[in-house]
């Protein structure tokens, strides 16, 4: 890994998380504490941390400095094999509600001629836009933008899934761990992904491997609450011997194959 993309998954932690702890920095990127540290320097040169004894956290300046696009770019390929995993579950005339992020948003494009009726709901911007040229129905839920990723948050949305009804949703997850299950940095962000949940006979997690052993703020779903997570092949290995034993559906979408793949130990019910 270079050190320009080893930085920005750094910065992406942060996001995250709040802060970052070098040790932690150095076992998880197989390199010393030494170079840790050096990234962490050269990024707060460039005002986007500030260091602490040990690691680092967020500088005020840096909150908006990761652009939604950057995210999007990042794990290009899985996020893009995800998506066609994700299309297999859905069908003609189906609502859908889609929540707001990175991956989500490569469901988005994947859907753009698919089909030739669909109904979708969603709280992302960039999805909305995306959707805007397929000649779906498409109902954007209002609520607070949030400034870094379009993504629409609080109680005006929460009260707007609440008055509808879809057969599945697709959301995206910025952490997942055994103990906390699926969770994202935002309460408010939480609060829509549940009511999304609620809205939808069933939940599907669309998440890059990177995302898993990672745990943020506030969990909004157990790994029991979902109907399926799909993700990519470098998922660690316990986590698939996890949900084996849990009976918890797995999916994984191999980037250099077309079709997806479905994890054998991880689909057992």
């Amino acid at each position: 890994m270079s050190a320009e993309a080893r930085r920005r998954k750094i910065l992406l932690s942060l996001e995250e998380t709040g802060s970052v702890r070098v040790e932690d920095l150095s076992e998880r990127f197989s390199v010393s504490q030494v170079t840790i540290r050096k990234d962490l320097t050269e990024l707060e040169e460039q005002g986007l941390l500030q260091r602490t004894y040990g690691g680092a956290v967020f500088s005020h300046r840096s909150r908006f400095n990761i652009s939604f696009m950057e995210k999007v770019n990042l794990q290009a390929g899985q996020k893009e094999a995800i998506a066609r995993t994700a299309l297999e579950y859905i069908h003609e005339g189906d609502t859908i509600i889609l929540d707001a992020g990175s991956t989500t948003l490569s469901l988005a494009s994947a859907l753009v001629g698919k089909f030739q009726s669909l109904y979708v709901l969603t709280s992302s911007v960039p999805a909305a836009l995306e959707l805007s040229r397929a000649g779906y129905e498409l109902l954007l839920v209002g609520g607070q933008v949030r400034n870094h990723s379009l993504a629409l948050i609080g109680p005006t949305a929460v009260r707007t899934l609440e008055s509808y009804h879809a057969d599945r949703a697709f959301l995206g997850s910025s952490g997942t761990t055994i103990a906390h299950g699926h969770s994202t940095p935002n309460p408010l962000d939480a609060e829509v992904k549940r009511a999304m949940i609620h809205a939808a006979d069933e939940a599907y997690v669309l998440t890059d491997a990177s995302k898993f052993g990672h745990a943020c703020l506030a969990t909004y779903a157990r790994l029991d609450e979902v109907a399926m997570i799909i993700t990519d092949p470098g998922i660690p290995a316990h986590f698939l011997e996890t949900f084996t034993q849990r009976g918890i559906p797995c999916r994984l979408a191999d980037p250099n194959s077309g079709p997806s793949s479905e994890a054998p130990l991880a689909e057992a019910v």
